[in-house]
Parts: C-alpha cells; sequence; structure tokens
C-alpha cells in the first residue's frame, strides 16, 4: 500500500521490495475492511463552502475508486508509479454516506497551474477556491465511472486541497503451502475465513524471498476486551469462552536477497569492474615478468640452449625469473665452453681422419708456393756471388730481403693454419663491443683506403657486446677488411653492416668490383685458392681460409655471394 500525504500520488521506489496486505473480519469470517481498496482520504469542504471560500473545515472522507474506470490521465499514473501526481485541488462528484463517498468522477486542478495563477496575483493572502475561482483554472479529470452516475441516491460535490492517495501496489507472485498466489492480497482474501473458528498453523515461508503472516484477534472475556493472537472457542478448556468481537489478518511480503542486490547492484558492478581491471593488470605483470621470461629459456633450452634475447629496455624481471635467467646464462657459458671445447677436438678429430689424404695435397701446395720466392732468393744470390751488375746489389739484396719475409709470412700463415684445423687452438671467452673493434681494425686501414680515394660507408646498430675470443674475431675482421680495401678499385664504394638479432650476431662487408664467378663462390674458402692472378694482389692465399676456420670454431658461418654492385662477404656467430 501507497500513500502521499497532502498532494499527489507517491512514486514507487524502484528498490522498494516490501509489499503487505491486512485485513478485518467479522466472527463469521466475513471481510468487513481490506488495505487493496484503492481511495483517496481527504478533508473536504461542500459546495457551499468552496463557494465562499473557506479554508477548511475539519471533516473528512474516503472516496473508493476502481483503477480500470481512471481516465487515461489517471490509468497512466496509477499504472506508472514513478510519475508524481501534484495536484492543488480536487474535486469529487458522487453519492455520500457522511463517511464514504462513491465517486462517479473525480478531477483535478494542475500543480503548475495553480502555481502560475498564484505568482500572477502577486503578494497578499489568499485561499485554493479563491485562486481557482479568481482564474477559472481548468479542472482536469482522471476517473469517471458512468454506472455510478446512474445509481439512486443524493448526488454531492466536495472539494479538497489537502488529500491522502492509498493504492494498492501489487506484489509478485509466490507460492505458499503447496499452492500458488498471485500477490499477498490473494493469499490474505483466501486465508482470512479460515481463522474464524481459531488460530491454524500459519508457517513463515522463507528462502529467497520472506513471507510473514499474522492474526490478532479481539474478544470480550468477563466483560473486558482482550486483543490477542490466540483465540479459545467454545470447548476450550475455560470454564467461560470468550466471545469473538472481530479479528484481523495481515501478510508481510519482501525479498531480501532482490532488495540487498539492488541496492548494491552498483557496487557489485564496480567492484567487478576494478577487480577485473587488476585481474588483467596483476595477469599482465606475471605474464610480462614471470611466465614470457620462463617461455623464452625454455624455448632457448629446447633449441639446442640458444641465446635468450633481451631487449634494451626490457621490464626487470620477478626474483623467480631472474634467478631462473642468472642460472640459464650461466648453464650457458658452461655449454659454450664445452661445446667450443668439442667442436675443438671434432675439428682435431677430422684433421686426423683427413691428415693422410690432405698431407700429399699440402705438400703440393707449399712447393708451389714456395717454389717462386726460393727461386729469385737463389737467382739473386748467385748473381751476388759472381759479382754480376755490382751497380745493382743493393737491389739485389732488397729483393732477397722481401721474398725472404713473404717467405716466412706464409711458413707462420700455414703453422696457424695448421693448428686452427687441427683443434689446436683454445678460444678465449672476452666480452666486447663488435662496433667497436670494427671501428679500431678500419682506422689501421685509413690512410690506405684515402689514398685510394675509397668511400667506406657504416650500418651498425645501437651499441651491444658479445662473448668470443676477441683477438681471433679481430683476425678475421682484418682479413675482410684487408681484402675489401686492397680489391675495389680507386674511388669505389665499401659497405660495412653489422646486425644484431635474437639469437644471432652478423658482419658483412661489401665492397664494389666485378662479380666473381660461380666456381670461386664455391671454392673461395679453399687454401691457397686464387680466382686470378689479377685479384690475387699479392697474398699468400691463406687468409680466407684461416678467417672460416677461426669463425667455424666459434660455432658460426662464413658466406660470400655476389650483390647489385658487388662481392659481400659475411661470417655469422
Amino acid at each position: 500500500m501507497k500513500t502521499r500525504e497532502g498532494g499527489g500520488f507517491l512514486p514507487r521506489l524502484d528498490r522498494d521490495e516490501v509489499y503487505s496486505a491486512a485485513a478485518i473480519y467479522d466472527p463469521e469470517g466475513k471481510l468487513l475492511e481490506c488495505s487493496w481498496r484503492d481511495y483517496f482520504y481527504f478533508e473536504y469542504l461542500t459546495e457551499e463552502q468552496w463557494q465562499n471560500r473557506e479554508e477548511r473545515s475539519g471533516n473528512k472522507a474516503r472516496a473508493l475508486f476502481d483503477r480500470e474506470k481512471m481516465t487515461e490521465a489517471g490509468r497512466a499514473i496509477v499504472a506508472d508509479s514513478s510519475l508524481t501526481f501534484d495536484a492543488s485541488a480536487m474535486r469529487f462528484t458522487g453519492t455520500f454516506d457522511g463517511v464514504d463517498l462513491t465517486p462517479c468522477k473525480i478531477e483535478y486542478i494542475d500543480w503548475d497551474a495553480f502555481q502560475e495563477a498564484l505568482f500572477s496575483r502577486g503578494s497578499g493572502e489568499y485561499t485554493a477556491p479563491g485562486v481557482v475561482e479568481d482564474n477559472a483554472l481548468t479542472w482536469i479529470t482522471i476517473y469517471e465511472d458512468p454506472e455510478a452516475t446512474a445509481l439512486d441516491g443524493e448526488r454531492v460535490t466536495l472539494y479538497s486541497d489537502w488529500f491522502d492517495v492509498c493504492y494498492n501496489q501489487p506484489a509478485p507472485a509466490f507460492s505458499y503451502g503447496g499452492s500458488t498466489y498471485e500477490n499477498v492480497s490473494a493469499l490474505t482474501e483466501e486465508l482470512g475465513p479460515k481463522l474464524a473458528d481459531g488460530l491454524q498453523d500459519l508457517t513463515r515461508y522463507e528462502g529467497l524471498d520472506l513471507l510473514i503472516p499474522s492474526v490478532n484477534y479481539c474478544t470480550d472475556f468477563d466483560g473486558q476486551t482482550h486483543y490477542s493472537p490466540y483465540f479459545y472457542g467454545e470447548g476450550s478448556y475455560e470454564e467461560e469462552a470468550p466471545q469473538l468481537r472481530f479479528y484481523t489478518v495481515s501478510i508481510i511480503y519482501c525479498s531480501p536477497w532482490r532488495t540487498a542486490f539492488r541496492e548494491l547492484r552498483n557496487v557489485y558492478l564496480v567492484t567487478f569492474a576494478l577487480a577485473l581491471v587488476l585481474l588483467l593488470i596483476v595477469r599482465g605483470q606475471i605474464k610480462k615478468c614471470l611466465v614470457q621470461p620462463v617461455a623464452e629459456i625454455v624455448q632457448a633450452m629446447g633449441d639446442h640452449w640458444k641465446k635468450v634475447y633481451h631487449p634494451d629496455h626490457a621490464p626487470a624481471l620477478w626474483g623467480e625469473a631472474e634467478g631462473l635467467s642468472k642460472a640459464f646464462d650461466a648453464e650457458q657459458d658452461w655449454r659454450h665452453i664445452h661445446t667450443n671445447e668439442i667442436n675443438r677436438l671434432t675439428t682435431a678429430l677430422e684433421y686426423a681422419k683427413a691428415a693422410e689424404q690432405n698431407r700429399r695435397q699440402m705438400t703440393s701446395n707449399i712447393a708451389h708456393e714456395l717454389k717462386t720466392p726460393l727461386a729469385v732468393i737463389h737467382s739473386y744470390a748467385e748473381g751476388l756471388k759472381e759479382h754480376i751488375a755490382e751497380e745493382k746489389r743493393e737491389k739485389y739484396v732488397d729483393v732477397i730481403l722481401a721474398e725472404a719475409e713473404r717467405t716466412d709470412a706464409l711458413v707462420l700463415e700455414m703453422l696457424d693454419l695448421s693448428r686452427l684445423e687441427a683443434g689446436k687452438v683454445k678460444l678465449s671467452r672476452d666480452e666486447f663491443s663488435l662496433i667497436d673493434l670494427t671501428r679500431v681494425v678500419f682506422e689501421k686501414l685509413e690512410r690506405t683506403a684515402q689514398a685510394r680515394n675509397l668511400q667506406i660507408e657504416y650500418q651498425f646498430p645501437p651499441p651491444f657486446t658479445i662473448t668470443a675470443d676477441e683477438g681471433r674475431i679481430a683476425q678475421v675482421i682484418e682479413n675482410f677488411a684487408s681484402n675489401a680495401v686492397k680489391y675495389t678499385p680507386e674511388g669505389g664504394r665499401i659497405m660495412v653492416c653489422i646486425q644484431n638479432g635474437r639469437d644471432t650476431v652478423s658482419f658483412s662487408i661489401t665492397n664494389e668490383s666485378a662479380p666473381l664467378p660461380e666456381e670461386a663462390l664455391g671454392r673461395i674458402w679453399d687454401t691457397f685458392y686464387r680466382v686470378d692472378e689479377a685479384r690475387s694482389g699479392g697474398g699468400t692465399g691463406l687468409g680466407l681460409a684461416i678467417a672460416k676456420s677461426i669463425v667455424e670454431l666459434h660455432g658460426g658461418r662464413c658466406s660470400v655471394r655476389n650483390t647489385d654492385w658487388g662481392v659481400e662477404f659475411r661470417f655469422t656467430l
């Protein structure tokens, strides 16, 4: 039941989930009064009092109404209880017995129209009848009952500027005692007559919903009136049976769980949203700082313990992941040391297997390479001995010394290559900058490059370090760089490029020159191999073979290819 004092319907609150119904019955169980009737309760003025513009009379009445007979405006008000019915005055027309009025028509004055008229009136005393009559305000019909119009009885018109609107708010359906009821009013109407003979078992219904039925009896006993939830009729153990005057039945229905949910719905939604955001943040942190690093390490372990890529601005890892990463790096270094040792021993084993096969080829190559300088030394020495061309003695000596130095360099490189191929060279593990090492090597060749007017371009990534034998890698870069400077035509271009990948590091030098034949591309790394005499440049023919052995001893590989404008030499670690 909803009520509104002094001026309109009370809007139904969306979160109000409490419904009630009450009824009064006579001793025979006949319904006398109930709460599910819709009515206006008002303090009224008669037609004469209204015309005399009196304020209030103190007389009160009740006007029952059937919501099905409301006009469109009135039905909208009852159907949508969220709308507020504001009225400054009301007019009731119908039959009146002094207490209840059976209306055939109900009208009201709109609040906004009344306030506008009052504002135009200005200051001073006023009454509601005076404002309505003086400004000829329009009465709006909200209820009309043609059947009541045809009823016999004296027709009266009552006015009011103070009223309550009481109307039944239907409750949701529910089950009780094994039966389903449309609302609490239906259960009260059915249960009431059954309680005339005394209290029955009124069970309390609970669950998601809460239903509280109750009954109170008004009795006369020993000449006094008693109000009690118990009634002992005839045949009871009392000497004198009480006389029942009337009894009331009331039922309260509510849904605490649904009400709590509606009250806290926004709190639940905000809490869920915050929890979801927090969960996503925590999940992202766990994935970034724990799961992903561990997954990368697991992948690297399954891929022959390859290098794990660490970006320069990588987020700090959690303690567990940091410890695992350090342990992985330590294990990786240990494995690389042993891998290098295995590579060295494997190289030694392969060298031993191929030693006999290569011995004859090497002997032939050595004899061929030493034959020319030894012949030159021998011929010039004989000339000196026989005093031939005494005026060229200094020149002969210079030639003999140059060929001796060339022979000495050849022997040293052959010994170095022999030790590399035999696996007798142990690599050190130095941490150094490949970019800085490359710059140092090219600084040594700067004068030669400037003398030939060569253009050297560099393509380097951000600074980084690698772990390898710095001296041997410098030997490889020097060989690549000296070949590029030596075989690039005057005024040509040289491109030096370093690439730092996730698992590998590549170094390449491309010099501007004619492309190499396919045969040369396949044999360029062989000992004493020269493409032609013009490209030999006076070298020993062992530099590229030594470079290839050093790179392979590190577990890397060398390659050569023709480009659009020259030849590219590359090694990858």
